[in-house]
């Protein structure tokens, strides 16, 4: 499956490289704040916790913005990224219990961008678009007082099935050299949630669906991007 993506990506890529009026690459680093993050998993102990949290985090993310057409003095274009996310997830703690669950993912979105010149050094920009979650990691940390019992990657799989999403984008950017500073916040909302499996055929939870939560955060970015 993940080699059939990269390789649609590819061909996505190399056909929008063809119609480009022109092209933007750039890098950034994310800085993530889970807001609204629903937790789906919720056994008898933990009934009192409270059931909407998220965790802060951070990631990184490398783009191609393909200016397809321009519109007044702005520009329409398509967007692909490839990122990554860590921590995400949710976090509540009510007395003695606390309970962390915690995700990597590679997310990959396609925006559809409009960028506009407000003067020679200085633009600003939107986008809209779905993005593929792909989870590549997991941790289930539940601590009683003292007492910490946690269940890693040793004992967890996160269940092979892509999440689907949406994100939206707005971003600044300013001239700085062969190239321009951007920053960028993103809201991103998962339409499914985040699923694990147990590799442990006596677990109760073995071959059986578990819906942990659906993640819902604010992304705050810092980049570097290059018009070609």
């Amino acid at each position: 499956m993940k080699k059939l993506i990269a390789m649609a990506a590819a061909l996505a890529v190399t056909s929008l490289s063809a119609f480009a009026v022109d092209i933007t690459v750039g890098a950034r680093g994310n800085f993530n704040m889970g807001i609204g993050t629903d937790i789906i998993f919720e056994p008898d102990t933990f009934n009192s916790l409270e059931k909407h949290g998220g965790n802060l985090g951070g990631g990184f993310a490398v783009f191609a913005n393909f200016g397809l057409t321009e519109i007044g003095k702005g520009s329409l274009g398509i967007q692909p990224e490839f990122g990554m996310n860590f921590n995400n997830g949710y976090t509540s703690e009510e007395d003695s219990v606390k309970m962390n669950l915690y995700s990597t993912t590679i997310d990959l979105p396609v925006l559809v961008t409009f960028n506009y010149p407000v003067m020679e050094a200085f633009s600003i920009g939107c986008g809209l678009g779905p993005y593929l979650s792909i989870p590549s990691g997991f941790d289930f940390l539940v601590q009683f007082d003292e007492d910490t019992s946690t269940k890693t990657f040793e004992n967890m799989d996160v269940k092979a099935r892509l999440n689907f999403g949406f994100a939206f984008d707005v971003n600044a950017a300013y001239k700085l050299g062969p190239g321009s500073l951007v920053f960028d916040v993103r809201y991103m909302l998962d339409l499914e949630p985040t699923s694990i499996d147990s590799k442990d055929p006596d677990a109760s939870w073995h071959d059986r669906s578990n819906d942990m939560f659906t993640r819902r955060m604010f992304v705050l970015g810092l980049g570097y991007q290059m018009k070609f």
